[in-house]
């Protein structure tokens, strides 16, 4: 029964996630593997872990008044969620349906007394109903649950952003993701790709931030034959701006520091003519990564302009020549509080802690690939997170101690009315849909 009951799969994931700390993404996409759901069923498992998960602090402000300082096992505590979270976020589904199964759950995990304490919450949460949060006084700690983000980060937003800002962020980071792919131009162009594409995915439209870019409210993209044939990839629409703000030329060698699983490497590469020498090195430190970036590269067509190694990028300058790369890419590792959409566990798993260890990371690989950036060449720094500590503090810091650079205008294919004025582009969820996302460019001087 449990490989086919939608709402048991889903207390088990959470779970997991909970006790374990297992990544929402990957056990969900395990249980579907192996799971025997139809695809409604599976839509419900998925919009349930990922909504249990965005909704964190806000379910449990709901379940406070009912279920005051019981020690709860943790599946007992993801059941109730679970079970609150269908009750407010899913209309279209009954609630004697919400009862029945989650009473029947309890049941199954536990015994006839957890299943009794179960149903008595939930029944005194119809009579009664959920808390107010209009009963928070303090402004912050009411944005805090309302979007349910840890009060630290609605507190950084709020310093570095401002309230209005903060809040328009706040306000979107539980919505669904959209679905984007890039066409690999090499194969094909967006235009017939949509067409391709249309009969199954006739919600895809055109990005509006890059022509390398298609993008729909949902669906499985990468189950076509299409994709398998190479004629595009995933990724999200931000992210495809990193490739073009590097302004290649078809003959330059590329070096993509820390690369995997290739989205950017290919990306890169698409820009590239190997009859003309145009060559991206990928590095990333951990080999079964590495294997990725060469695996995606080979499904799109583009193995030929791609070398593939794993290093630690700020070991580069041992195994390259000064000043032998014509463009050099560092999209660093980050705390990816700009993917809180698509990974919402993000939000609870980073601390104050991480945005000062991490910038030191991002520094030193800057640091260490500067040198191997051909005079008139360009280093650009990306990251996928929307604080300062990480973005623009971590590159006046580097120009600081590198003279030899000066930023320029990050540039892009498309004019984006929503870049917030700096010479770094830097986008945040609620622009434009997409996720947050920081890119600077640094010009070496000649």
């Amino acid at each position: 029964m449990a490989k086919s009951n939608p709402r048991a799969l889903a207390v088990s994931i959470l779970e997991k996630v909970a006790v374990q700390g297992s990544y929402s993404n990957l056990t969900l996409d395990a249980t579907l593997r192996h799971a025997d759901l139809s695809v409604r069923d599976a839509h419900l498992l998925t919009t349930i872990v990922y909504g249990v998960i965005q909704r964190r602090l806000t379910l449990d402000y709901d379940l406070q008044p009912f279920v005051g300082k019981r020690r709860l096992d943790p599946w007992v505590r993801v059941l109730l969620q679970t079970a609150v979270y269908q009750m407010v976020y899913l209309d279209k589904v009954p609630t004697r349906a919400i009862f029945y199964e989650t009473t029947e759950i309890a049941k199954q995990k536990g015994h006839a007394g957890i299943a009794k304490f179960v149903t008595a919450i939930l029944r005194r949460i119809q009579r009664e109903g959920l808390p107010s949060l209009d009963a928070i006084q303090s402004p912050l700690e009411r944005l805090s649950i309302a979007s349910s983000t840890p009060m630290w980060l609605v507190e950084k937003l709020v310093t570095q952003l401002g309230q209005v800002k903060a809040e328009r962020i706040l306000a979107v980071i539980n919505q669904p993701a959209n679905a984007s792919l890039r066409v690999n131009t090499t194969k094909t162009t967006a235009s017939a790709l949509q067409a391709q594409l249309q009969d199954r995915f006739p919600e895809l439209a055109p990005s509006a931030l890059t022509p390398d870019g298609l993008v729909a409210p949902g669906g499985h993209l990468a189950g076509t034959p299409e994709f398998a044939a190479g004629l595009y990839t995933l990724q999200d629409e931000s992210s495809m701006l990193v490739a073009p703000s590097l302004a290649v030329a078809p003959e330059m060698h590329v070096l993509d520091a820390c690369a995997a699983p290739g989205g950017k490497t290919t990306h890169i590469a698409q820009l590239l003519d190997p009859d003309v020498g145009g060559k991206v090195t990928a590095l990333d430190l951990h080999p079964h990564k590495v294997r990725l970036i060469a695996e995606n590269a080979a499904r799109l067509g583009l193995a030929d302009r791609v070398d593939a190694y794993a290093m630690d990028a700020r070991q580069a300058p041992d195994q390259f020549a000064p000043q032998s790369f014509d463009r050099v890419l560092v999209d660093a590792p980050c705390s990816g509080l700009g993917l809180i959409r698509r990974k919402p566990e993000i939000k609870y798993e980073k601390q104050p802690a991480d945005l000062v260890n991490l910038p030191k990371i991002q520094l030193a690989i800057l640091e260490a690939v500067a040198g191997l950036v051909k005079a008139g060449g360009r280093l650009t720094y990306s990251t996928c997170t929307i604080v300062r500590e990480e973005n623009q503090a971590v590159i006046d810091a580097f120009l600081v101690a590198h003279p030899e650079f000066t930023q320029i205008q990050t540039p892009t294919a498309k004019g984006l009315t929503k870049a917030h004025g700096a010479l770094a582009l830097q986008l945040y969820p609620d622009d434009y849909g997409t996720d947050g996302f920081y890119i600077a460019a640094l010009q070496r001087r000649a």
